[in-house]
């Protein structure tokens, strides 16, 4: 009973730092914020207050935004925070927050169910701890959603296979994580034929009327993504209600999926996993990679024991739910053959990763314990996590904070303020070239209605619209008029300074009069 107890207290502490590590200072660190991330919040704010968003579609089933698009569903999760709290940086984190808080949970859930009350203590220890999934959980992208979304209708799916009706809820998460990030489209369905595919195999699926509900649960949630593509290739107008819409967009990102370059991409793949960075900052550092170093060595061995139990699964035709962990890690390889990979485009292999380092870490300590004799190796293990930990937080706290501000504009909020309060309402503000958009219409709240009755784009038929002016701000031209009022990054300051202009700096941005 005491070693029970002991064991619970341990559990609950563990998500206690994981939740802390996750929602501390929330609305500061990362300061500033990202062009897609603001996006997506003045998206939210538009429709939250006027129904529409900033391409007038009422409650589209994807995004317009940029003229290429964006997944909406990570919109639509901050508008009842919006509502509640009003449009701040941590209120439009608060739904990639909760998700990631939830995924600590299932997680461990989806280890104890596969293994053991040991591996899930790992387990959750160790994704408490990840730096990827710290990071990816305090801003709000939309494609950030995906991993948590995918976890969740996969373990609902490994639930399922003794209890059916949870493959309700697996096609619900399924079909709503195709609103988390259009690149997973090609592979959800792929890793439900797998995976059903597996439970045929082994004998341990029965079809039933829960799996026929679950099914249309999911046809229903990607019926409206179906007519998108629709709408999109021309073979259908589009769609415009006060309810909904399907819009047509300026541009379709599918040029973005190409068989040509395979090879390319997986060697960019499995270097980005090697070196455990892809050169983004808000993605990854250096010092310490997605996963700490050395933790591919796990994973290799973890991956290795998967498949090991995919041989006997497959020669025995008994079933194993380690294998299913698999399906979505192969799926994401083929999904990084077709597309320029990145830490966010491949978010989808990231838990996957995660549980086969989990997976080859527990490996190696149960061989340490058991043929070594080594009493304390999972304290050890636990133990050397919290401390890589511990040196993490240190550096996201300080020096990671002082060079991702300058990465998304930290101070641009109070330079938005200040511009506009100095230009009143007679006079214009001029945005230099290198601040988006985006982050303008966030700070400055400005109303849609008023931003589609005055916006001017330089390329209306182009992708990834480049806009000239909307309301008194103008955008990317190569001088601010002398006696106007200008916001510009702070690696401009100097030019300013030289040219007699009066400057008020607010962290990494200014405003110049």
């Amino acid at each position: 009973m005491r070693k029970q107890q002991t064991y619970t207290c341990t559990v609950i502490l563990l998500f206690l730092i994981g939740i802390a590590a996750r929602g501390v200072l929330l609305g500061a660190v990362p300061g500033g914020i990202n062009q897609d991330e603001a996006f997506g919040a003045y998206e939210a704010y538009s429709l939250c207050h006027y129904g529409v968003d900033s391409s007038g579609y009422s409650f589209p089933v994807y995004l317009n935004s940029r003229g290429n698009g964006m997944s909406a569903l990570n919109s639509y999760l901050m508008i009842p925070f919006i509502a509640l709290f009003g449009l701040h940086t941590w209120v439009i984190r608060i739904p990639q927050f909760l998700t990631s808080c939830f995924t600590l949970y299932v997680a461990y859930k989806l280890l104890l169910k596969l293994f053991d009350q040991k591996t899930a203590l790992l387990g959750l220890c160790y994704l408490s701890v990840c730096p990827w999934h710290i990071m990816v959980s305090r801003w709000g992208m939309d494609c950030n959603l995906t991993p948590g979304f995918l976890l969740f209708a996969f373990y609902f799916f490994l639930l399922g296979v003794d209890n059916s009706k949870y493959y309700m809820l697996s096609g619900l998460f399924y079909g709503l994580s195709l609103y988390c990030y259009a690149t997973i489209w090609p592979i959800v369905p792929l890793m439900l034929l797998l995976q059903f595919g597996y439970l045929l195999y082994t004998r341990r699926f029965q079809p039933n009327l829960h799996v026929w509900l679950a099914v249309g649960i999911l046809a229903l949630l990607a019926l409206p993504l179906l007519l998108f593509l629709l709408v999109n290739s021309g073979f259908l107008p589009e769609v415009r209600t006060p309810f909904f819409s399907i819009p047509r967009m300026v541009e379709m990102r599918s040029s973005e999926f190409s068989f040509r370059n395979m090879r390319w991409n997986l060697r960019t793949l499995i270097l980005m996993l090697l070196k455990q960075n892809d050169g983004l900052y808000w993605n990854a550092t250096a010092e310490f990679g997605l996963y700490y170093k050395g933790a591919l060595v796990f994973a290799a061995i973890g991956f290795c024991l998967c498949v090991r139990r995919l041989f006997v699964s497959i020669k025995k035709r008994t079933y194993d739910g380690a294998v299913l962990l698999l399906v979505p890690f192969l799926c994401s390889v083929l999904l990084g053959c077709t597309i320029e990979v990145n830490v966010n485009r491949i978010n989808a292999i990231h838990i996957p990763m995660i549980l086969f380092i989990i997976m080859g870490l527990c490996g190696v300590l149960s061989f340490l314990e058991k043929r070594l004799r080594f009493r304390y190796a999972w304290h050890t293990a636990l133990a050397a996590l919290l401390l890589c930990f511990i040196c993490f937080e240190s550096f996201y706290f300080t020096s990671y904070r002082e060079k991702i501000g300058v990465f998304f504009q930290e101070g641009l909020e109070e330079s938005v303020e200040y511009a506009m309060t100095l230009a009143g309402e007679d006079k214009d503000i001029y945005i230099a070239p290198g601040i988006n958009h985006s982050k303008i219409l966030y700070y400055s709240r400005m109303p849609v209605t008023e931003y589609l009755e005055n916006i001017e784009y330089a390329n209306e038929q182009g992708s990834y619209l480049k806009l000239v002016s909307c309301g008194q701000f103008y955008f990317h031209l190569p001088d601010i008029p002398k006696g106007a009022v200008g916001i510009i990054p702070e690696d401009s300051i100097a030019e300013f300074v030289e040219a007699g202009w009066r400057i008020e700096q607010f962290g990494h941005t200014a405003v110049v009069y």
